[in-house]
């Protein structure tokens, strides 16, 4: 019965402390990214809207949070010569205000978009599977009646 009170003042002590340390509301989204990728910046619903707030990070510079479903929220470009390894991304509420820090992962490679053969490619591939469907309808037709 001795040993039961230690325990319990353990417990409650560190239920305190995990209570009391800041929540990590900075939210980056995808993580991990590439360099030259959009990313998703919110607060988590920590920053009050009419106030504002701010990201900065090495990644992307400062950026303005903007009221959105999921808080302050904005999007980014990871920048084109962003090196792998960890970021750390910090969003301010309002100047002076609250700070949220996220760490974040780049990984090796980048973020590829579709080039213009591609594009062409696949306008060719649907026009052709289009004329296909269009004859064989039309033949089809003709033979019924």
């Amino acid at each position: 019965m001795k040993s039961a009170r230690p325990a319990a003042v353990a417990l409650i002590s560190a239920t305190a402390l995990g209570l009391g340390a800041p929540v990590a509301a900075a939210r980056v989204e995808p993580d991990p990214m590439s360099a030259g990728q959009r990313v998703r910046i919110s607060d988590g619903r920590q920053c009050a809207a009419a106030r504002g707030a701010r990201a900065d990070s090495a990644l992307f510079g400062s950026v303005a949070l903007r009221p959105s479903t999921r808080g302050m929220a904005a999007d980014a470009w990871v920048l084109e010569r962003a090196a792998p390894g960890r970021y750390q991304v910090t969003i301010e509420c309002a100047p002076g205000g609250a700070k949220f820090t996220e760490t974040v992962t780049v990984h090796r490679g980048r973020v590829e978009g579709v080039n213009m053969v591609q594009a062409a490619s696949g306008l060719a591939l649907f026009l052709l599977a289009g004329s296909a469907a269009y004859l064989l309808r039309r033949r089809g037709a003709g033979a019924r009646y």
